[in-house]
């Protein structure tokens, strides 16, 4: 990861680490993430930092959190044509 990214990543880590403290609500964080128009592998990373938490349980927080419902339907959608694809491999 560049400097720059990681830099990113850190300002809104703690821009959030206030939103996370508050009532440790997983969904409140990512809506907080996504008003601030940070999303995908940037949102997990932000995620993992100011939880705490495993790359899994951060993309698990990501992908559960019902203003993601579009990620969720995305990430559903590849996967199962992966799964797909594999099958006439």
């Amino acid at each position: 990861m560049d400097a720059e990214r990681e830099a990113r990543i850190a300002e809104v880590a703690a821009r959030a680490r206030s939103v996370w403290a508050e009532d440790r609500d997983g969904g409140a964080l990512q809506e907080f993430l996504k008003e601030l128009g940070c999303d995908g592998v940037d949102a997990v990373m932000v995620t993992r930092q100011v939880v705490g938490c495993s790359l899994g349980e951060a993309q698990e927080m990501f992908l559960t959190a019902p203003c993601r419902a579009a990620e969720l339907a995305f990430h559903n959608a590849f996967m199962e044509a992966l799964e797909r694809s594999q099958g006439d491999a």
